[in-house]
């Protein structure tokens, strides 16, 4: 009899793994989720899985195998009160190492300008700077969810509120900072690895966000048109084998994704980013990424 999962849908994990000290989300972050968490449901949960939130009734799970998101300490707590029990997931330490920006930094720069930086007079010097591409800077948190967690800051280090902000955010791990671009298309490629290192990939798949960096829909590429040489998905399969490389090394396991997107260069022509993001964890689009058939099957290679 195949297993029945008890989910938690924590898309606020991020904010979890960089919080300092204890977690708990706040109205508004769970008022974002809501309708978010209620989309994924429908296209992650399979026949016979049950959803465990904040109100599950204790024990209401019991007899599940428990599931998350993403397996942080506050997922993993709602599952056990709910009587499910965790399938294997990473230590907290090693999904705060790979979910941090500065994993994806860690395997070199692919935006002109962009660098992650841990210091103060690093990131007011960077600021200094002009960018060489568009007209200010991006500064992202080690840690956010639908684009919380960032600001474009202008040139010379913006205002005092803007100055706050890049030092909270160094307090709390250090901070990317990139040339605010115009985007052209969101690409992503999923991956799931089994605690032994085997790595399956799932095809290139275009994604749709709103200006707020939050998620509206996932498609497959089937055609020439978002990839017409090819080259995008070559790319991309190219990050996923390294990635999935180093996150195993780094003892992670389970499901993952990587952004990347093309965008206006300011010259009339498009520019290409590779690998803007790594989650190491479900998202929004993995079901259409990497269906769960797909990960049940061989492992895929790529020519």
């Amino acid at each position: 009899m195949d297993a029945r999962f008890a989910w938690v849908l924590n898309l606020d994990a991020d904010l979890e793994l960089g919080a300092r000290g204890s977690y708990t989300p706040t109205k508004a972050v769970l008022s974002a989720m809501r309708p978010q968490i209620e989309r994924l449901a429908k296209v992650l949960l399979g026949q016979g899985d049950v959803l465990v939130g904040d109100d599950a009734a204790i024990g209401s799970a019991r007899g599940f195998v428990g599931r998350a998101f993403c397996p942080t300490p506050r997922a993993l707590a709602l599952l056990r009160r709910a009587g499910a029990e965790p399938e294997p997931c990473p230590p907290t330490s090693v999904l705060r190492a790979v979910n941090s920006r500065a994993f994806c930094s860690s395997f070199g720069v692919t935006l002109p300008g962009a660098a992650f930086v841990t210091t103060r007079d690093d990131a007011l010097a960077k600021l200094d700077a002009v960018p060489p591409l568009g007209h200010a800077w991006r500064v992202k948190r080690a840690f956010g969810m639908s684009g919380r967690g960032q600001r474009v800051v202008a040139v010379a280090h913006g205002n005092v509120a803007d100055r706050a902000f890049v030092e909270a955010a160094i307090r709390d791990g250090g901070v990317q900072i990139e040339p605010n671009l115009v985007l052209v298309t969101e690409y992503a490629i999923h991956g799931w690895i089994e605690q032994n290192g085997e790595a399956t990939f799932g095809d290139l798949v275009t994604q749709r966000c709103d200006r707020y960096g939050q998620w509206l829909s996932t498609e497959r590429v089937t055609g020439d048109h978002d990839d017409p040489d090819g080259v995008r998905r070559s790319s991309l399969v190219s990050e996923a084998r390294r990635v999935a490389a180093a996150l195993t090394m780094a003892g992670y396991f389970g499901p993952f994704g990587i952004d990347a997107f093309t965008y206006n260069n300011g010259h009339g022509g498009i520019g290409w980013q590779p690998r803007s993001e790594i989650n190491a964890r479900y998202t929004m689009g993995f079901s259409v990424g990497l269906p769960a058939t797909q990960i049940d099957a061989a492992h895929r290679i790529f020519d």
